[in-house]
């Protein structure tokens, strides 16, 4: 048993709205065709333009009750653009909420809804609730990542409820009346209801309601309100927990006791002296780390004294959580592919989800950013990714299905428990005069397999930068627009380059995004071992100290069965390996500074002037930002190769040379 003394942060808190409050719709008096906004004026849209764009009409197709209901379903690439809000009233962080709806999901479709916290719409999603094509649902948010998943049921009505308890921060998430989880939020407030049909959209909502009780503060009444640093971590990990405690009272808490129970240990921290006013948190550290256990276990705080003895409300002095640790497959690295452009709006959550999952589960996942139209794409990766893609910003998971990055964990959770086929060994030498870097990926099957099991090495940068235009981060997040993501909500929109550092930069795949075929035999036998080599010449604009080497090793099905990652420096000291040697890549680079391009933009014919030393490429391939190839150009002066571009679309494309040396790639703008 051990006693510590902290100094805490304060936050305070404030109460909007201490009046209850209750709503319900059916829809059944609204004429079908009419727009919802239009036919009540307490449903809003996004925009506030009732029977504009984002509103949705009354639906007589079907419905849980009566005969109308409203329709959803996504029309554009992303998703939308209908966007419905239903406000609560005010903004709301004590008393007891419940929200309910049905909802009817249609067969390998999705559906989606969010509870905002603030009463200005995108200034906070306290959760995002994720139903996906396949029957399982995720609930997540900016700042926690993954609270819940499950499974539903398609092609039927369900009633989907939250019951919250504001005082606790205890959120219970049911369907058909069935508790599906109790979490905390790392939210603590709510203020209305979005509902979006993201991409592939399709589902129904009716009976529509909600209840608001108000609490009436008494006069002295800590409460525990969050737990931190112990959900959603893997077995194993050590960690320093946070207790959050509240203010719920009048008076103000001017010392306190915390009790800690973990894996049948006790441990005290005591508060003193402090200055918690009414409604104000404050985080306190508990100063000791613990392990996570392996299998299910509890974690319970409790304010044991408050001003020197007990308060008013004991029902909120305890909070328990519930430890479910996953445990990682031996050897394992998940590979996570992010599909993103500084061009992309949206794609600052990318960038923030990869950073979030880095911090949380370090060395366990492999981000990888496939840039798009910008200065940092490798045309062979983004051509590959393009066909797993629905849009921008996208994720896949160890190649499973496009999903938002904000749901990443759930996937990562899932991939990380199935054993590897192989475990990948990188190895390297590398020549620091002519920059060449040779890579050898050694990989050792655990067990024995049959099929076509793939190999591929990717080059990843972090801290990359640029001073051009084109290093400008479009930042839909700008001046808090949107709510919070990991800084960008303090940065304009769009972000200089100047202000701009990007990481997981994925430089160059090879072969390509399948991988190499017949990297192995058909048939693999436990513990046998398989090398293959790499040439490549850096682009003398990379960081050297800031590159990994990587490996995917890719099974029959086109999923990523594990991944690897090393430092150049990591890798040399593992030692280079001779074995098969893949050929075909040398000279594979971002960009190439002999070649001259101009006019770039044009809008009509480029020249293109090629140098001496891959005199021998034979021609141009013209391939558009969907990798659909559109023209071929024959070089015949390579002091003037002349590309007509005059019956081009507006656009981005990119020139491929292909020279007996590897492939170069230069990007091209038609006006």
């Amino acid at each position: 048993m051990r006693k510590a003394y902290f100094t805490i942060m304060i936050a305070l808190c404030f109460v909007f709205n201490i009046k209850g409050q209750t709503f319900s719709d059916n829809f059944d008096t609204y004429t079908a065709g009419a727009w919802l906004g239009v036919s009540n004026s307490t449903w809003k849209t996004w925009a506030n333009t009732p029977g504009g764009a984002d509103d949705v009409k009354i639906s007589n197709a079907k419905a849980k009750s009566g005969s109308n209901s409203l329709y959803f379903s996504s029309t554009v690439a992303k998703g939308g653009p209908a966007d419905i809000v239903l406000p609560f009233g005010g903004n709301y962080n004590t008393g007891t909420f419940n929200i309910s709806m049905w909802m009817f999901i249609d067969n390998l479709k999705k559906g989606y809804f969010n509870l905002q916290e603030q009463t200005v719409v995108g200034k906070g999603w306290s959760v995002d609730v994720n139903f996906d094509s396949l029957g399982k649902f995720n609930l997540v948010n900016t700042t926690a990542g993954t609270l819940l998943t499950g499974t539903y049921t398609q092609n039927a009505w369900m009633k989907v409820e939250f019951n919250i308890d504001l005082n606790t921060n205890t959120w219970d998430f049911k369907i058909d009346g069935t508790s599906k989880g109790v979490f905390q939020n790392s939210y603590r407030q709510i203020a209305s209801m979005d509902i979006y049909p993201t991409q592939n959209s399709s589902y129904y909502v009716d009976d529509v309601s909600f209840t608001y009780t108000p609490y009436t503060l008494p006069t002295l009444n800590a409460a525990v309100t969050y737990i931190d640093k112990v959900v959603g971590k893997l077995a194993t990990q050590v960690v320093v927990p946070t207790v959050e405690i509240r203010n719920l009272g009048t008076t103000t808490i001017t010392s306190c006791e915390i009790e800690f129970i973990y894996n049948g240990d006790t441990e005290y921290v005591e508060l003193l002296p402090m200055n918690l006013v009414s409604l104000a948190t404050a985080v306190i550290p508990m100063g000791f780390p613990i392990t996570i256990l392996q299998g299910t276990s509890t974690v319970k705080a409790s304010v044991i004294k408050v001003n020197g003895s007990t308060d008013s409300n004991s029902a909120d002095n305890s909070k328990i959580i519930i430890l479910n640790p996953v445990t990682p497959a031996l050897g394992k690295i998940v590979v996570a592919e992010e599909a993103t452009g500084t061009w992309c709006t949206w794609c600052p959550r990318g960038a923030v989800w990869l950073r979030k999952m880095d911090e949380k589960y370090n060395g366990l996942i492999m981000g990888i950013a496939v840039h798009n139209n910008d200065p940092m794409a490798d045309w062979n990766y983004d051509k590959g990714l393009g066909t797993k893609l629905s849009g921008y910003p996208s994720m896949i998971v160890d190649r499973g299905a496009d999903i938002d990055p904000s749901a990443m964990e759930a996937d990562f959770v899932e991939r990380i428990l199935v054993p590897a086929a192989g475990k990948i060994r990188e190895g390297a030498t590398y020549n620091s005069s002519t920059k060449e870097l040779k890579v050898s990926l050694t990989t050792k099957f655990n067990k024995a397999v049959t099929g076509n099991y793939r190999i591929a090495f990717v080059l990843i940068e972090d801290s990359v930068t640029g001073t051009t235009s084109g290093y400008n981060q479009v930042n839909a997040y700008a001046n808090n627009a949107n709510g919070v993501m990991g800084g960008f909500e303090l940065l304009p929109n769009p972000v200089p380059a100047s202000m701009m550092v990007y990481d997981h930069v994925g430089r160059l795949i090879y072969p390509n995004f399948a991988g190499l075929p017949n990297s192995f035999p058909a048939s693999i036998n436990a513990n046998d071992s398989f090398t293959h080599n790499f040439t490549v010449t850096l682009d003398p604009a990379y960081k050297y100290n800031k590159l990994h080497i990587a490996g995917l090793l890719i099974d029959p099905s086109g999923r990523i069965d594990n991944g690897s990652r090393a430092s150049i420096d990591e890798a040399i000291a593992n030692g280079y390996v001779t074995g098969t040697m893949v050929s075909g890549l040398k000279n594979i680079v971002s960009t190439y500074n002999n070649i001259k391009v101009y006019p770039n933009p044009t809008f009509n014919n480029f020249s293109v002037q090629i140098p001496e030393e891959i005199k021998e490429a034979k021609a141009i391939q013209i391939f558009d930002m969907q990798g659909k190839l559109i023209q071929v150009t024959p070089i015949h002066n390579f002091e003037n190769t002349n590309i007509n571009a005059q019956l081009w679309p507006a656009g981005v494309y990119v020139g491929v040379i292909t020279h007996e040396g590897g492939t170069i790639q230069v990007k091209l703008i038609k006006e």
